[in-house]
């Protein structure tokens, strides 16, 4: 009879014995029974490579084999460094943690000494799964725009039941939606990458919203239907409290939770007192608009309004000459509003001309694993320049070399991604001016550099400010990391309105709000994890011109790099960015993508056409991008980090 699929019921010692004493095959097999097939073992690939150069993959399992992590190892890799890495994981003193290989029929022990096993098991890990902390009191979110809400679907989905958002609005969608932004408000960036279900896995990008298609660039109304239709689908509105206030946030005299002092924002309702044991704010940084004033706008007669918070009346524009005073991502965006309702012209007006993105190449930086290099970004970027006669290489926020051969952007405003912008510049509708205005008189703006410019509509897109009162509400003396005063339990976290890098990975809100929200639950599963990356983490402290809960990219870069300290967060970490490009790709395939570009680029035209508004014999631009272009700068990119890999390679080789 057959002998496959048996376990011994003996000790492989007794097994030998019997052979021994000359039992016959027939006594041997009633030792044998029949067992299932054991379920197959996900396996979990850490990302961790120790030490040496990575040659081979190790198979780690947990006592009963039901759970795998995968590493990477050199063929010296020995036992005591794999212990280190599981106990890293576990949390488990090393020394508990006995190898034991696969290798082979019967197990054998690793020693010290030993190269390890391409699979072993560790005994005395029962599983990779560490126990979260658990809490006395709720775990309080403030917010309920998009980093709130995947901060509370997060936390409800790892089996926590004890959450409550404050929201100092009506409903979902946060303050950067419902208040800043306007009925003509696009997102300017692709929707592939910016949804409430991005940060999970398994789920794909959205598509449809109320059964409507989920539009590539959705309006502001569309993004507030897709925020309900998450927070209905993930129950979120059994959890969070509206229109309520939080005016006061302090840590307990005796150490155990958090006292938070709400308000009713809508006057109804009586103030309350919460307990909480953890407290993840996300507070926004788009709150008031700078403000700023010229003399004689008493006497210019002409329209003037700031050009967030719903403050314009487009309407206004018709058939007028409009400046838009500011460079930031707002301006950009009033640009395409301003073509729209058919305005005469549009004159930018700047201090600085900071550099704005484009759909393609906002498009190329997400759906590349890779970070795309700022040469190739600027690169694809002067496609478009070339329209408006700009050298983007020469802009005040690029630094680069003689030859150009790197390039790396700084500048404190995102970048505003548009193509109108581009072909409004091309026909004439749209110029930058590099100027202030010193003073209106009626019907003209007078420059600091001595022009007059004949004009009936001021728009001020000088952008917007955080809030101060958010440092004091929340008590925030230092931002250690994420963290108000170094404290694990109590995380603050808002969009960077800022570019600072050599190399591009996306130009979306979407990707870091996701890992953010994985991070804080980190550390409110894990609180002891926080020693290991406290020292280094840089820290802000708070002042009432530059309120620390908006800190700088000199402050998150590293902070983002004190993840990999880590292990299994850093394995974590490593999902969820992956998850940008996996997303992109399936929502925005390069074809279709380029070609709804193409044919919006082409629509714009047609309707300036008809409108009068541009000149009908000036040759029409064909849209700067075709896939070829892209598919070579996608294959360059890959060529660039699989070159700057096999250097890393090479030098780890001449170390050890």
């Amino acid at each position: 009879s057959s002998v496959q699929d048996v376990v011994l019921r003996k000790t492989p010692q007794v097994f030998f014995g019997l052979r021994r004493r000359g039992r016959s095959m027939v006594h041997l097999e009633e030792q044998l029974v029949p067992v299932a097939t054991k379920p197959k073992v996900e396996k979990v690939e850490t990302g961790i490579i120790t030490s040496g150069k990575a040659t081979r993959i190790v198979e780690i399992y947990n006592e009963d084999e039901t759970e795998c992590i995968t590493i990477g190892a050199s063929s010296s890799t020995r036992t005591p460094e794999v212990r280190e890495i599981v106990s890293s994981f576990t949390k488990i003193d090393s020394e508990k943690i006995q190898l034991v290989s696969k290798v082979g029929v019967f197990p054998v022990k690793q020693r010290l000494s030993d190269e390890v096993a391409s699979k072993v098991v560790a005994v005395g890990v029962k599983s990779f799964q560490r126990p979260y902390q658990k809490y006395e009191h709720p775990i309080v979110v403030i917010g309920a725009g998009l980093g709130g809400m995947q901060t509370m679907i997060s936390l409800m989905n790892s089996g926590r039941k004890d959450v409550i958002c404050l929201e100092r609005l009506s409903t979902f969608g946060g303050h950067s939606w419902l208040v800043v932004s306007n009925k003509y408000t696009k997102l300017q960036t692709e929707s592939g990458n910016y949804h409430v279900d991005y940060m999970l896995p398994d789920v794909p990008a959205t598509s449809e919203v109320e059964g409507d298609a989920y539009k590539t660039w959705p309006t502001r109304d569309q993004l507030l239907k897709m925020f309900r239709e998450a927070a209905k689908r993930h129950n979120l509105g059994t959890v969070t409290k509206f229109n309520t206030n939080v005016e006061k946030v302090r840590p307990l005299p005796d150490g155990d939770g958090y006292a938070v002092y709400t308000s009713p924002s809508d006057g109804q309702g009586e103030s309350e007192l919460l307990v909480a044991s953890a407290v993840l704010a996300w507070p926004g940084n788009l709150c008031n608009h700078r403000e700023i004033e010229w003399p004689g706008e008493e006497d210019f007669g002409g329209y003037i309004a700031y050009a967030s918070f719903s403050k314009v009346d487009y309407r206004e524009a018709e058939g007028k000459v409009c400046i838009l005073y500011g460079h930031g991502a707002f301006t950009i965006e009033n640009v395409r509003t301003l073509c729209e309702h058919r305005c005469k012209k549009v004159v930018v007006m700047c201090r600085k001309r900071n550099l704005c993105g484009m759909r393609v190449m906002s498009w190329l930086v997400g759906y590349l694993e890779m970070p795309v290099p700022g040469t190739i970004l600027l690169e694809g970027m002067q496609k478009m320049y070339d329209l408006v006669g700009f050298d983007c290489w020469s802009a005040h926020s690029v630094k680069t070399d003689e030859k150009r051969t790197f390039a790396h952007i700084s500048q404190k405003t995102a970048f505003g991604v548009t193509d109108v912008y581009f072909l409004a510049g091309y026909y004439g509708l749209m110029e930058v001016m590099v100027d202030e205005i010193k003073r209106l008189t009626n019907g003209c703006a007078q420059t600091k550099k001595g022009k007059k410019i004949k004009c009936q509509v001021i728009l001020k897109a000088v952008g917007v400010v955080p809030d101060p009162q958010f440092d004091k509400i929340l008590g925030l003396k230092e931002l250690v990391g994420l963290w108000v005063n170094g404290d694990p339990l109590r995380s603050v976290c808002c969009n960077g309105m800022f570019v600072e890098a050599q190399n591009f990975g996306s130009f979306a809100s979407g990707p870091p709000f996701a890992q953010l929200a994985r991070a804080v639950r980190w550390f409110v599963d894990y609180p002891s994890d926080f020693e290991a990356i406290r020292p280094i983490l840089p820290k802000l402290k708070s002042s009432p011109e530059k309120p620390a809960y908006v800190p700088s990219a000199t402050h998150m870069l590293p902070t983002f790099s004190s993840f990999n300290l880590i292990p299994m967060m850093a394995a974590e970490m490593a999902v969820y960015n992956a998850l940008k490009h996996l997303k992109q790709r399936a929502r925005h395939p390069p074809k279709k993508y380029i070609a709804e570009c193409r044919a919006e680029w082409e629509a714009y035209i047609r309707q300036w056409k008809k409108d009068g508004m541009i000149d009908d014999s000036k040759p029409e631009p064909p849209y700067p991008y075709t896939e070829e272009m892209v598919q070579g700068w996608i294959d360059r990119t890959n060529l660039e980090w699989m070159r700057k890999q096999a250097r890393q390679q090479q030098a780890a080789s001449r170390d050890a």
